[in-house]
């Protein structure tokens, strides 16, 4: 198949992989100076507050308590706002609400949200395909409905094999020493796609990498632990040292035929492929529940279900009959602030003490 020369051009430009790069973006632009500006986003200091969903048959004057110990009460309403004390009694509605939670997307720190369209998205996001090594391979990145859609055909001839989309670099590099990982929202086509960082500035500089399985059309969270990252170089393991999250330069995803290890991806395919993205976040090393479901008696399993659908960082509290509002309001702020309690259902007993 014929290898195009223009692809390859414009895929070098872009990441400025060429000695005079600088000089050919300054006649691209008119002569004019680039006016997106690469800086990183200014990273949170601290956590989100927490939403604490309440079920029905619980003590009265419970939302009253947790206003005196400093939470932010909303009965109803349409918004999730960023602390939220749901005071809902019938299921439907209560179910709507964590709808809105899951959609909305809350992360402990936002690095692209691609859920509503943004014209400046090819000035940093761009496409990096096997082109560079003579392949075929075509992707785009495209806007669909609340996602960002990495999508395209992926080819094996003329020895390719492999999609991406890499972000520009960050100048100055991107500090995430204070979070575990990525977090990413995503639907995907039952591939095995990778996430790659690479902390150093240069255009073929070795990367660290993470591969996840996906399904086919279902939405899901994806969590990329830092310490697991393994370092590669052009589709091989190489020696390094542990990934420096004090210095990130760029992110990339990519889809290829080869695992980090250099064998064939299992669940690889070749032809049309389609990623959709809404979010990529951080999240932190110790991270505390950011969905509380609590309840009289027994969660029941469709509540559990809703509660792990809603948010990763759930939590589940059952809570005993004679309990009064008081006692449980300063029970549930301190599993709020427990690592422990994160995608488990907690017994009120076993808080006690």
């Amino acid at each position: 198949m014929p290898w195009d020369l223009g692809r390859f051009w414009n895929t070098l430009t872009y990441y400025e992989a060429l000695p005079f790069a600088d000089l050919w973006r300054w006649v691209q632009n008119g002569f004019q100076a680039a006016a997106v500006d690469f800086m990183p986003p200014s990273l949170a200091t601290s956590a989100p507050l927490p939403v604490i969903f309440l079920g029905d048959g619980l003590p009265v004057g419970l939302a009253e308590a947790l206003q005196q110990q400093g939470a932010e009460v909303q009965e109803r309403g349409d918004e999730v706002t960023a602390r939220v004390i749901l005071g809902l009694e019938n299921r439907e509605e209560a179910k709507a609400h964590l709808e809105r939670l899951r959609r909305s997307g809350q992360t402990e720190q936002m690095l692209f949200d691609f859920r509503r369209p943004d014209p400046q998205v090819n000035q940093f996001w761009g496409i990096l395909d096997d082109v560079v090594m003579g392949g075929v391979s075509q992707s785009q990145l495209l806007w669909g409905e609340g996602e960002l859609l990495f999508t395209g055909q992926v080819s094996t001839a003329n020895f390719g094999g492999f999609v991406s989309t890499r972000t520009r670099n960050w100048q100055p590099p991107l500090d995430v020493s204070g979070f575990a990982g990525l977090e990413l929202r995503l639907r995907g086509d039952g591939q095995r796609y990778k996430v790659l960082l690479r902390d150093q500035g240069g255009w073929d500089s070795p990367a660290y990498g993470y591969a996840f399985d996906t399904t086919p059309g279902e939405e899901q969270t994806v969590q990329v632990p830092f310490a697991e990252m393994v370092p590669t170089f052009r589709a091989r393991r190489v020696a390094a040292p542990p990934l420096n999250t004090r210095q990130i330069y760029s992110l990339q995803l990519m889809l290829s035929k080869f695992e980090a290890d250099g064998s064939p991806n299992p669940r690889f395919r070749p032809g049309p492929f389609q990623l959709g993205l809404r979010w990529i976040g951080l999240y932190r090393r110790d991270p505390l529940p950011q969905l509380m479901g609590v309840a009289r008696g027994s969660l029941t399993p469709d509540w559990v279900a809703a509660l792990r659908e809603s948010s990763s960082r759930w939590c589940g509290v059952e809570i005993p009959a004679e309990i009064e509002g008081s006692a449980l309001a300063a029970q549930l702020l301190r599993l709020l602030h427990s690592p422990e309690s994160v995608g488990r259902v907690v017994p009120l007993e076993a808080v006690h003490g």
